[in-house]
């Protein structure tokens, strides 16, 4: 049978102290790295994200110049004859909505900001998920490296029993040489698996913000649960939160869009001056004040498809939203059925094959020391108890990596900008 490991639920002070810790090593340190660690550091750190943080910076930005009046108009008019008869007037024109225009616009760029936040998290989502994968890719890999150096240590013990058997007058020399090579064969495959660590590591450290080259200790056991995790709801998935969003600000774009239909309303002060000839008594000054207004009236360009063009484009979005939801639902059902299906398969290589097959290495290892057997099926037993080996360790890097999948299905793991 498999042996179980109870992981003990580390502290939640622990665990923060431990991130801070990961954050603040220097490029070059060794890192002991957990799964659910690398993706919160990957989520905080990567380039991208970084970069795309200024995201809420530009909305922010925007919010400055958006629900606001427009600038006041400054008019001036200067009209001049003969003998300095003449008019000079000055004045200020505002312009304001007859509707709820600014209030709107207002909400709309709040929404704004906040769409793009959760554009970084879904960002963050993504690339959390990815990090989380690359772990367990590492872990997978260096245990490759692992189980092939305690195979080859197994057929050199083997080897060396043959070799010293043959110097003693037992067996073939030939039975010897193919033990030897048998190991050597063992030996390669573990240098072609550096290969595979390597690769792995360089994604790793790109998903985090690290150099590809830098030290990464990972603390990941790829030893299979007692038991899968139970059913979960899906979550505050940042995507569907945004297609939420983008549902509310349709809504918004249509009241906008209607309350467009009458423009601003234009209202001002000004002051004149004249001076006239005025027949006997000469030229005459004259001093005026008054109040213009300006009233535009929708007789030609009345928004009317404007406002069918938003109401479209608020159906396109909720209709968008409820597929979005809907993909997200069976995205985390096919997801679980699928760890659970590799979690079966990983638990039964592990729990008959693997003990089946040590089994017949050692029992034909007897009996070709009784001389029952050839060397031949002893190799042959050895090498098919290295395929089942190799198989199980894949088996469980594939339960490994579905449980991510189920875990970003859900919306696990997600931070906050």
């Amino acid at each position: 049978m498999t042996k179980h490991f109870y992981r003990p639920k580390i502290p939640i002070f622990l665990s923060t102290w431990a991130f801070l810790a990961l954050t603040t090593l220097p490029a070059g340190a060794q890192i002991p790295l957990t799964a659910e660690a690398a993706a919160k550091m990957a989520g905080e750190q990567n380039p991208e994200i970084v970069a795309a943080k200024n995201l809420i910076a530009e909305a922010q930005g925007r919010t400055r110049v958006t629900g606001r009046l427009p600038n006041p108009e400054l008019e001036t008019e200067v009209a001049g004859g003969q003998d300095f008869e003449g008019r000079v007037s000055v004045g200020i024109t505002q312009r304001f909505p007859l509707t709820a225009r600014l209030r709107m616009e207002r909400e709309l760029s709040a929404i704004d900001v906040e769409m793009a936040r959760l554009e970084v998290q879904a960002r963050q989502r993504q690339i959390a998920i990815a990090a989380r994968t690359a772990c367990y890719e590492l872990a997978a890999a260096r245990s490759s490296i692992a189980l092939a150096r305690q195979q080859t240590a197994l057929a050199d013990a083997f080897s060396k029993s043959i070799v010293d058997g043959v110097s003693q007058g037992f067996g073939s020399g030939l039975d010897g040489q193919q033990a030897v090579l048998a190991a050597d064969i063992l030996r390669s495959s573990e240098e072609f698996l550096r290969g595979e660590e390597i690769r792995a590591a360089a994604r790793l450290n790109s998903l985090l913000g690290r150099p590809a080259d830098a030290a990464i200790s990972v603390d990941e056991s790829l030893d299979l649960p007692k038991a899968i995790p139970s059913r979960k709801l899906v979550g505050m998935r940042p995507d569907l939160q945004l297609a939420e969003l983008s549902v509310r600000a349709g809504a918004t774009d249509v009241s906008l869009a209607k309350a467009n239909r009458w423009d601003d309303v234009g209202i001002g002060v000004f002051v004149e001056g004249e001076r006239f000839r005025d027949e006997p008594d000469g030229i005459e000054p004259e001093a005026l004040i008054g109040v213009q207004f300006s009233v535009p009236l929708p007789f030609w360009q009345n928004g009317a498809g404007k406002v069918a063009e938003k109401e479209a484009a608020q159906m396109r979005k909720t209709q968008q939203m409820d597929a979005l939801r809907f993909a997200v639902q069976n995205e985390a059902i096919s997801a679980y059925l699928v760890m659970s299906a590799r979690y079966r398969a990983a638990a039964q290589v592990a729990d008959k094959l693997v003990p089946a097959a040590r089994q017949q290495v050692t029992d034909a290892e007897g009996a070709y020391g009784r001389a029952e057997l050839d060397i031949q099926r002893v190799f042959s037993a050895r090498e098919r108890l290295s395929q089942i080996e190799s198989a199980a360790l894949e088996a469980r890097k594939n339960y490994f990596l579905s449980y991510s999948e189920w875990l970003g299905a859900l919306g696990e793991p997600s931070t906050k900008p």
